[in-house]
């Protein structure tokens, strides 16, 4: 049986508190954009006063024309590109697609819904979605950002939106900032998931501030807010991540001789695989990794995967002398991420010079993303010795850390500062550490249990939807300068399982390895390390397959679950 021994956080924790920076918008890598996408959120801006579904006091959408609020910040394309900008960023790290459109679309796709950004009035009233939708439970959804909004409530002169504050990124922050707010309320999102948890940035840097937070109009206009972490993970629960797995690794060149390509063996459940973030830091050698599929299969532990192979070869200035070459005995660091929800088994290394594949290379157990046992409801993930013939590997040390978002790749690496990618810190929920477990064939690391608390579970009541409330009827919340419209919440809000993110860092020892001693000036053989850094995406625990979680199936009587392991007994094989 394997122990779980608790670690603390202190020393991450303070590398964490940082202050957040003010208009730091990152831009979300276009092959992450590029990735397809279950939920389609059109963001509309229209040429004309077109239709609309009756949101707020509003039946119709009026153009976006940026003269109707300062001609000063540019043209209306110009504006318009720009808070596309801010809301592709908000939602880069979900499975949301963003579509700015200037007409009324028709969409096909089962997951969509369209925000208008007009330029027409509702007083203080900034914008408003249809309701809070609870795990995304109605799949198409309106909402409306009225533009014009900002100019009467905050362009007077003094106001944040005159004079020398009205500028083109000033204005985009505040529209397109309420946007994303509107959107993550028909995904479930609601103004109290704003709160802020022990060491996180103040409340009114996340997305889902309002008026009754204490949000002003400076605020609005300059601050590149975010995400919380509550935020974040009822998102993730309910539209889903758009990166499964991230990796990263510390390697040692083994030969006597130069390496100047890496290939890396995966194994996937998916005969097409796509890279979305890649480790570009001064400790690689190489940037712009490929995947590719072999055309060919491998069974291994008893499944068929498609095999791939990932390729590191494209030379970039490095730590190293000499841009894409890894001399003799040197250390290097390297990784990458890939889409979608596909299992992805890291298998074999091999490096090169040129063609030559060389005859040594960096020894790593294989390890996949996990899977729950439908017998007990545990959720494990396997390291695979995926060579028994070279005799059995060592973890002399797996640290596990339970994370509410997703860590930036640049950050996962030896006393790495764990921030995202927008450079905010994280704060771990939990952290534990095993020690020194021996891979000779498979190793089962546990994870969690179907049975454990959510980190978001929360539990909406009756008094929660009180008699009038918007949301109770077609109308739902509204981001307002001041005050607070009372809406609806119903159901019940709940992250991934078994943690949003889960981040291992696994030192990997082979005992007996052969590599290059640059100081003796021959090969000798002895215990080598290289060290894993994993990120997994959670999960949405359907063992029933009826499109819900089945955490709210048990509750909500859907499906018995008689011995109280988390499992659906309607998920059960027959006996």
């Amino acid at each position: 049986m394997l122990s779980l021994k608790p670690r603390s956080l202190s020393a991450l924790i303070a590398l964490a508190l940082i202050a957040p920076a003010a208009n730091a918008a990152p831009t979300c890598p276009a092959n992450v954009l590029a990735q397809p996408k279950t939920n389609q959120l059109y963001v509309l801006y229209p040429t004309v006063t077109t239709p609309f579904p009756s949101i707020g006091p509003s039946t119709s959408a009026a153009p976006f024309n940026v003269a109707d609020l300062d001609p000063v910040v540019g043209s209306t394309t110009t504006l318009r590109n720009r808070i596309t900008d801010f809301i592709v960023d908000d939602y880069c790290e979900f499975n949301v697609k963003i579509n700015p459109v200037t007409a009324l679309p028709s969409p096909t796709e089962p997951r969509w819904q369209i925000v208008a950004v007009g330029s027409d009035t509702a007083g203080s009233l900034f914008g408003q979605a249809q309701a809070v939708d609870t795990n995304d439970a109605d799949p198409q959804d309106y909402a409306r950002v009225w533009a014009k909004s900002f100019k009467d409530t905050y362009g007077a002169a003094g106001q944040p939106l005159n004079g020398i504050g009205s500028t083109l990124e000033r204005w985009s922050t505040a529209i397109g900032t309420t946007t994303s707010h509107e959107a993550a309320h028909n995904y479930g999102a609601a103004h109290g998931h704003s709160a802020p948890r022990p060491t996180e940035d103040a409340q009114n840097w996340h997305i889902m501030a309002t008026g009754s937070t204490g949000l002003t109009g400076e605020m609005r206009a300059a601050r590149n807010r975010h995400f919380s972490d509550t935020e974040y993970e009822i998102l993730g629960h309910n539209v889903g991540l758009n990166t499964k797995t991230l990796h990263n690794w510390d390697f040692v060149n083994p030969n006597n001789t130069n390496a100047n390509k890496m290939r890396i063996k995966l194994l996937s459940t998916s005969n097409s695989l796509s890279i979305n973030w890649w480790y570009n830091g001064s400790e690689s050698p190489w940037q712009n990794p490929t995947v590719t599929y072999t055309g060919g299969t491998q069974n291994f532990q008893g499944n068929v995967y498609y095999v791939h192979n990932l390729d590191f070869v494209t030379a970039k200035p490095w730590s190293g002398p000499t841009a894409g070459v890894v001399m003799p005995a040197a250390p290097f660091h390297t990784g990458a991420s890939f889409a979608g929800s596909a299992s992805v088994i890291v298998f074999d290394v091999q490096l090169f010079n040129g063609a030559t594949l060389l005859p040594l290379a960096p020894r790593l157990a294989g390890y996949d993303a996990g899977d729950i046992d439908v017998a007990s409801g545990a959720f494990n993930l396997n390291f695979f010795n995926t060579n028994p013939a070279a005799g059995a590997l060592e973890l002399s040390e797996v640290q596990i850390f339970r994370s509410p978002r997703m860590l930036d790749i640049s950050a996962m690496m030896r006393d790495g500062r764990p921030v995202d990618v927008r450079g905010q810190p994280v704060e771990f929920h939990s952290s534990s550490i095993i020690r020194k477990q021996i891979v000779a064939d498979r190793l089962q690391i546990p994870l969690g249990k179907l049975t454990d608390p959510r980190t978001v579970d929360i539990v909406y009541k009756p008094e929660d939807c009180p008699q009038g409330a918007k949301g109770a009827s077609r109308q739902g919340p509204g981001d307002h300068a001041s005050g607070e419209i009372k809406y609806c919440h119903k159901g019940n809000a709940l992250s991934l399982f078994p943690n949003t993110y889960t981040y291992l860092v696994a030192n990997v020892i082979q005992p007996n390895a052969t590599y290059w001693d640059p100081r003796l000036r021959k090969f000798v053989q002895g215990p080598q390390q290289n060290t894993i850094y994993y990120q997994v995406g959670g999960v949405v625990p359907d063992l029933n397959r009826n499109g819900q979680d089945d955490l709210i199936d048990i509750r909500t009587g859907v499906s018995k679950d008689e011995d109280r392991n988390g499992v659906p007994d309607d998920a059960r094989p027959a006996q």
